[in-house]
């Protein structure tokens, strides 16, 4: 094993995977607008940027940077937020909401901490 606490290892994973559904809703967005007005496009690009941003924390998470704890914690916190400012009763909702929740919490754990100093 590399040393990486289990917690962590997962965490990671699950960044990878929200990062790469992130990104395959941002090109099938991209797919569906490229027969609108160009300002419709605007749209793909959120959850496109989102996921790339997923995915360089990913590679911090997995490498154990600090800088990964730091903004896994700050975007995660943010999503939190507004999930609680469009609270809605929907699976999928209820399951982002949740995860970014866990994540936030595990992150702010002591021995997570200090698996990224």
């Amino acid at each position: 094993m590399s040393g990486k606490p289990t917690g962590v290892i997962i965490l990671a994973l699950l960044q990878l995977i929200s990062s790469l559904v992130a990104i395959g809703l941002g090109v099938l967005v991209l797919a569906v607008t490229l027969m609108l007005p160009p300002l419709f496009m605007i749209i793909a690009l959120i959850p496109l940027i989102i996921g790339f941003i997923g995915l360089i924390l990913f590679w911090g998470l997995w490498t154990l940077k600090g800088w990964a704890w730091f903004w896994t914690l700050f975007f995660n916190f943010i999503a939190v937020i507004l999930g609680l400012l469009s609270f809605s009763t929907e699976l999928s909702f209820l399951l982002s909401f949740g995860l970014n929740l866990i994540i936030v919490i595990y992150l702010l754990l002591p021995s997570t901490r200090a698996a990224f100093r």
